[in-house]
């Protein structure tokens, strides 16, 4: 509501409370006869419904009967009007004079003066002032501008509170925007008037402007595609991508979300069509993939990077952050056993973080168990740091905790709130059974062979000149362990009963093949249906990941400086002769470059520190006159593997985070699309000015109907 009177040249005072102001009457006749006798002709193509709203007119304006001076009748019209408006301010008290009077208006800077005869009043004649013309005009690019700057506060504070909030939670309609007093009013058009939903779907599509403009200015990206989720009552795939901007930092974006109810061929076309038509993308710049998929979807989504690699041979293949590459390459197998013991060991993981009870007794029974072993202690507790999960040993870890763990359960699970217990209840029986003991064995055994691989993928620059040795060992290691498999895995399977015994587990094999007729040696049934089917895996994998392209790319970590100081400032040619040409900037000069980039960095070296990483490479202020070494590091920036370097305000990592959250955070049936892309993307800054010219565009009765309201705030 407003708190000033709508009547021409009535001095009425905020905030005086012997004066009550009155709602104009809703009635369409006496809504007119109000506006006629106070000589407001220009509110006449508002509809009564929203007079009522937004004007008022005052008391002094009114002819009482009686003592009361708060209620008017219902047939109430104001009649006492001074059209006068002196050089000074006058008593309210003069105000009071007849309407069949004279008035007269004085403009305190000038020789004008007009006569309004009540008549013109009664009649609604609009008499021209060719002299304030102008200054009418200047109150219209006022009020315009002032209705436009409440658009946009309102607009902030609708995506500070629903559209950057988890669960979208709606604001309350009373709340007052910017805590102005006279914006009160405004504050009850906007809440009534616009729907919060449309402002999300400006928001998307601006963010989405921006975005593409992100990314043609990166020009190569890679795909990251995460783990299914419920997402608007079906299975979907979120869809990331992640580039370098041109200040040299990595960056990630939530682009949409695949269906899972369709083959990998289809899923193929579905993609390409999203890239290409929706965000503008080109594959030819795509150089990376790397997906995080678990359950029955592990297979599709393994043909549908098979069908990506085999289409566009310039794309590598890579782990998912935050995994290690070894426990990424068997979270990714498409065998469900291996993978309901993966998701047992990220479940333990969990309930350790946030039961922090449950940790202070697990440290207790760690240095009770292996307190007797030298140093072992240390290494257990340290071994269970923060997303151990995620880590190179994280199954190791897991059977080096499986004891103490379970005797915690044991201890705490009746002084533990009512989910909690129910959770350590279903988890302990899976953990006292001889499947998942053996599998941990397996896995631990297994994949430490390729384990070395992780520094490599990581962007480690002391390991890039040895990467080819790394890849021949590590597989000589698997071939190795596939020659000897029955050695092997007797060793492994002896491990496993021992645990199992001293955990009081019996030894059995699984339940889903307890009616297998065949009397197979229970060793023998694990080694052919677990050790050797993970080997196998392990080599194709560790092959596809490594291609000949992931190789090139990843020499090209010799262009860091620091690497160049430990190789006495001189580039390997041949470690960065092969760059694809698609690659560089401008490849004819791209040996003379080469020469300069070898001595700036010899010259360099005596009087500052080296860059060690290939972002801070692209951030040194001269990077553009080397635009083929920015080039290739930029390339290798965008591989989703490498190790990303967040600005100060760790906007990469969170975007991913973001995404778990609001996922934990809204039940399946809240969850929507565009609500998760706005929450997820929200660090992605977008012009709000923009935003409101174009909702005044598409609804510039609004916009005329704040400009009314603010004439008078």
């Amino acid at each position: 509501m407003t708190d000033c009177c709508a009547a021409t040249n009535c001095d009425y005072q905020q905030g005086e409370k012997s004066t009550p102001l009155f709602s104009f009457p809703s009635d369409a006749d006496r809504c007119k006869q109000w506006l006629n006798n106070c000589c407001r002709q220009d509110l006449e193509s508002e509809p009564p419904e929203q007079l009522h709203i937004i004007s008022k007119m005052c008391g002094l304006l009114f002819v009482f009967q009686g003592t009361s001076s708060c209620v008017l009748r219902e047939d109430a019209v104001p009649t006492i009007f001074d059209f006068t408006t002196p050089a000074n301010n006058q008593p309210a008290s003069n105000r009071k004079r007849s309407e069949e009077e004279h008035a007269s208006v004085k403009k305190t800077k000038g020789t004008i003066t007009i006569l309004i005869h009540p008549s013109h009043v009664r009649s609604g004649v609009n008499i021209a002032i060719p002299g304030l013309q102008k200054a009418d005009q200047t109150q219209e690019d006022t009020a315009s501008s002032k209705a436009k700057e409440t658009l946009k506060v309102y607009f902030k504070e609708i995506l500070a509170l629903t559209g950057f909030s988890i669960n979208g939670a709606n604001i309350n309609t009373d709340e007052s925007i910017g805590g102005a007093r006279g914006q009160q009013a405004l504050n009850r058009i906007c809440v009534e008037k616009i729907d919060k939903k449309e402002i999300l779907h400006f928001s998307e599509d601006l963010m989405r402007e921006e975005i593409q403009n992100s990314l043609r200015l990166a020009r190569f990206f890679s795909i990251l595609l995460q783990d299914v989720t419920n997402i608007e009552g079906k299975e979907q795939i979120p869809v990331f991508i992640r580039s370098v901007t041109v200040d040299g930092f990595p960056q990630k974006h939530l682009i949409g979300f695949l269906p899972c109810d369709m083959d990998s061929e289809n899923l193929f076309y579905m993609l390409l069509s999203e890239l290409r038509n929706k965000w503008g993308l080109r594959m030819e710049h795509c150089r990376g993939l790397t997906y995080m998929v678990t359950g029955s979807m592990c297979q599709r989504m393994r043909d549908l990077t098979c069908r990506i690699l085999q289409e566009f041979p310039q794309v590598v293949l890579s782990p998912s952050d935050p995994y290690a590459f070894n426990i990424w390459i068997i979270r990714c197998m498409p065998v469900p056993s291996i993978q309901n013991v993966a998701d047992t060991v990220e479940e333990v993981a969990s309930l350790l973080r946030k039961t922090p009870e449950l940790w202070k007794r697990l440290e207790g029974k760690i240095q009770m168990t292996y307190g007797h072993i030298k140093g072992e202690v240390e290494r257990i507790k340290a071994a269970v740091s923060q997303n151990w999960e995620h880590c190179t040993d994280a199954f190791h870890t897991m059977l080096d905790i499986l004891e103490p763990f379970l005797a915690c359960i044991n201890e705490m699970i009746s002084k533990v709130d009512e989910d909690t217990a129910e959770q350590m209840a279903k988890l302990k029986p899976v953990l006292k059974n001889f499947n998942f003991i053996i599998t941990l064995v397996v896995l631990k055994n297994t994949l430490c062979c390729v384990s070395i691989l992780n520094s490599s993928l990581r962007g480690i620059i002391s390991i890039s000149s040895t990467l080819q040795y790394t890849i021949s060992n590590a597989l000589k290691l698997v071939g190795k362990y596939q020659q000897e498999l029955a050695i092997f895995h007797r060793k492994w399977f002896s491990d496993a009963v021992g645990r199992a015994k001293k955990l009081g587990v019996e030894v059995t094999k699984p339940e889903v093949d307890q009616g297998d007729a065949t009397e197979t040696p229970l060793e023998d049934f694990y080694r052919e249906s677990l050790s050797r089917p993970i080997l196998q895996y392990l080599v194709a994998e560790v092959k596809r990941v490594f291609s000949t392209e992931m190789v090139r790319i990843l020499r090209w970590l010799s262009l860091v400086p620091s690497y160049m100081a430990d190789h006495n400032f001189s580039i390997r040619r041949d470690k960065v002769a092969d760059a694809n040409l698609n690659n560089l900037a401008r490849p004819d000069t791209f040996y003379e470059e080469l020469g300069s980039w070898e001595v700036k960095w010899r010259h360099a070296s005596k009087r500052r520190i080296l860059p060690t990483t290939v972002f801070a490479t692209l951030k040194i202020p001269d990077i553009g006159f080397y635009p083929n070494v920015q080039s290739l590091l930029r390339v290798l920036g965008t591989v989703p593997c490498v190790n990303a370097e967040a600005d100060v305000y760790g906007q990469y990592h969170m975007v991913l985070e973001r995404c778990y959250s609001y996922l934990r955070a809204t039940p399946e049936d809240q969850r929507k699309c565009s609500m998760a892309y706005v929450y997820v993307n929200q660090d992605v800054h977008f012009n709000v000015e923009k935003m409101v010219e174009s909702y005044v565009q598409k609804h510039p009765d609004i916009l005329q109907l704040l400009q009314i309201v603010s004439k008078f705030s």
